[in-house]
């Protein structure tokens, strides 16, 4: 649209979204319950555990902010007209 940015393109927003989950991970794992031992095969699980883990708040946290930087709508995750 003239005189407006163009909309961050696929790979800015992905890159958006990678800062967005490393900064959520860092803010929850403290809070976040560690439990290795429901995953035994699982070797991932110690890198991830947060998204396994999160409480219901901090998940739907994370949900919202991901859903805006891919220009979704927060609320419903259905496609904003820009």
């Amino acid at each position: 649209m003239p005189g407006r940015e163009p909309p961050p393109t696929r790979a800015e927003r992905l890159r958006a979204l990678g800062a967005w989950h490393a900064e959520w991970q860092a803010k929850h794992a403290g809070s976040t319950p560690f439990r290795p031992e429901r995953y035994p095969g699982d070797s991932d699980y110690n890198q991830h555990y947060v998204d396994v883990e999160a409480s219901p708040e901090a998940d739907w946290e994370y949900t919202v902010r991901a859903r805006e930087i891919m220009g979704l709508d927060p609320e419903t995750g259905q496609p904003l007209d820009l």
